[in-house]
């Protein structure tokens, strides 16, 4: 075995607001002024609007101190008055420990809250810290309105008569990028901190650095192995390789989409994430034996204009996902919602326009997006090199790394794709700046898309593929006037430095679908999301496809396929809308429920379950 270390840098790192001068070619309209930015639409000359930036990760956090009676934490001036509930987690009391809140609070005043651990002793030290010296406790930060903030977490050791914090995960550990003989675990430190990883009773110690990825090679295949990373004290965790590529051996995965804020009140909206319903998901997932989970988008409320706002709401989606995703993998895809976005809100409009933050390698929401998490990668870096590229010569897209990408396992291959790169919200209102639409897939993506089907139409050890993406292809209730319809308009397309592509959007959909659904056998099924709700659409050859008085050419379908949506983990419901393919849609549901995909051999069986009822909204096969 051998163990390479990645230590990219801390996420937590300061960035400042101040826009770069050099605007990407790919945009229109844009122009710098004594340090702002300012765009041309329809005849007004608009500033960015620097509005609606609010609570941030580093802030949240709270800079702690140790004290004689605990830990003090200064939360900064954004959060002047609220609520600290903290309590100890123990380590050892089972497989998924988790908080224990303490019946006392401490009250946050002028942005300070002291945090009283010495309450925590005798019948209230259920985790032994007095004997050992050494604990960790979760907190929850709430505003004066009562708000959820941020839930994090904390080792802290009481020595001389002074309690320390210590080098404490605040994000993870997390199961990433499994293979059949391989592993990455990935975790995010308090500050900077040389992690120690042991598996299989070897020890392997990371540079000093805050964010972490070990890659663990030359693994078993399916097989459990136990693993502990040690900072202030040991929290142990298992992972279980994938099986063999090629292998027959029977398996679930699970499948679910749309978790950013709810309404409701308390754990349903945790500053950008519904970690009420999402925890819930990915508790039943893993109850349920699964494999993996693939979430794909709109995991936060997003639209935001400050990544280190942006870092605070993935960083509360990724604690729903623990204790649970340090066990088995969680594998994301970006949705609208994840826009990061330069803003601008020209007199009379309801909702401004957004276009992809720059400069894109650092800024955007793919960069950030790919900072936060630890996906797979592919060879697909950007749109440059596209015959609508303005200069071959220079990089003018944003990267594509982390997400777009396939992995495999056992005999199944999944294919992510991302449905809302370079997105710019509003375009199709406000089309002078440039930008892509939401739900369409560009010319490079496009290209490798259907690469990959080859490779594994062509590969013999895979016998299915689904195609997962946040929009679908045929919208059912809530996205009917944009994803892959636009109302059956097909001139919504991307423009690029002023100049619309060539196809529309139901054309892109068509040359996807004749991708997936004719040049190929193994696509058994489409996974998307957005529309808050579950459905079954069946796609096939009778589906009306088209609207009214369409004139270009109508594709031929050789054979039918399932659109699974399934983007109820939280956010707030569409109903059923009229579509021309209405009569092809079951089993629509707006309950909260997770796909669990079953796969033995050339068997494929779905169950749609909603993981607080347990009860069954679907069932059925996925044939050949």
């Amino acid at each position: 075995m051998n163990i390479a270390r990645i230590a990219p840098s801390l996420i937590l790192a300061l960035c400042t607001f101040q826009t770069v001068a050099q605007i990407p070619s790919v945009y229109s309209n844009l122009k710098m002024s004594d340090g702002s930015l300012f765009a041309n639409i329809k005849g007004q000359s608009i500033k960015e609007s620097n509005n609606g930036r609010g609570y941030t990760l580093n802030d949240l956090i709270g800079n702690p101190k140790g004290t004689e009676l605990g830990m003090q934490f200064n939360f900064g001036p954004k959060v002047k008055y609220g609520t600290v509930y903290f309590g100890l987690i123990n380590p050892m009391d089972g497989t998924f420990p988790m908080p224990v809140y303490f019946k006392r609070t401490a009250k946050i005043n002028n942005s300070i809250a002291e945090v009283n651990l010495q309450q925590l002793t005798g019948k209230y030290d259920m985790s032994g810290w007095e004997k050992g010296n050494l604990g960790q406790i979760g907190y929850r930060v709430v505003n004066s309105q009562g708000m959820l903030l941020y839930d994090g977490r904390l080792n802290f050791s009481f020595q001389n008569e002074l309690f320390r914090v210590m080098p404490s995960i605040i994000q993870g550990p997390f199961v990433n990028q499994l293979t059949d003989s391989s592993v990455v675990i990935s975790a995010t430190l308090n500050r900077p901190t040389k992690l120690t990883l042991t598996i299989n009773d070897e020890n392997y110690v990371s540079e000093k650095t805050a964010k972490i990825e070990f890659k663990v090679n030359e693994l078993a295949s399916n097989t459990e192995y136990k693993y502990q990373l040690i900072e202030a004290g040991n929290r142990s965790y298992s992972f279980k390789t994938a099986p063999k590529i090629g292998a027959k051996d029977e398996f679930v995965f699970a499948y679910a989409s749309d978790s950013r804020n709810g309404q409701g009140g308390g754990e349903r909206n945790l500053y950008g994430a519904n970690y009420y319903v999402m925890q819930r998901v990915v508790a039943y997932s893993k109850a349920r034996n699964a494999a993996f989970l693939q979430f794909t988008g709109d995991m936060i409320n997003g639209y935001l204009a400050d990544k280190l706002e942006m870092n605070l709401q993935y960083a509360n989606w990724k604690r729903s996902l623990e204790p649970f995703a340090s066990n088995f993998p969680v594998n994301v895809a970006m949705g609208n919602h994840e826009a990061l976005v330069h803003y601008f809100s020209p007199e009379g409009s309801a909702g401004g326009l957004g276009i992809d933050r720059f400069p894109f390698e650092s800024e955007s929401a793919e960069a950030v997006f790919a900072s936060n998490f630890c996906n797979y990668s592919s060879e697909l870096t950007s749109e440059d090199g596209s015959i609508y590229d303005p200069d071959p010569n220079t990089t003018d897209f944003p990267p594509y790394s982390e997400t777009v990408y396939s992995y495999v396992h056992g005999n199944v291959a999944v294919i992510v794709l991302n449905s809302n790169y370079w997105y710019a919200y509003s375009l199709t209102r406000y089309p002078s700046t440039s930008g892509n639409i939401h739900a369409y897939i560009m010319d490079n993506q496009l290209d490798w898309f259907k690469k990959e089907l080859v490779k594994y139409e062509e590969d013999n050890a895979i016998e299915h593929v689904f195609v997962t993406l946040h929009t679908p292809f045929f919208p059912n209730g809530g996205h009917v006037s944009d994803d892959m319809w636009y109302n059956g308009k097909n001139w919504p397309r991307p423009i690029i430095a002023g100049e619309r592509v060539e196809k529309g959007i139901i054309e892109r959909r068509d040359e996807l679908l004749d991708a997936m659904i004719n040049q190929t056998t193994k696509v058994r099924a489409l996974l998307t999301g957005d529309e808050h709700n579950y459905a079954k659409t069946k796609i096939c050859e009778e589906m009306p496809r088209y609207p009214e008085g369409w004139n270009k050419p109508k594709l031929k379908l050789k054979r039918s396929i399932y659109q699974i949506n399934n983007g109820s983990a939280g956010a707030p419901y569409y109903a059923q809308e009229e579509t021309p393919w209405s009569d092809y849609v079951s089993n629509f549901s707006t309950q909260n429920v997770v796909v669990l995909v079953k796969v033995g051999g050339e068997k494929v069986s779905v169950q749609v379950k909603n993981p607080f009822t347990e009860e069954t909204v679907d069932e059925f096969q996925l044939t050949k």
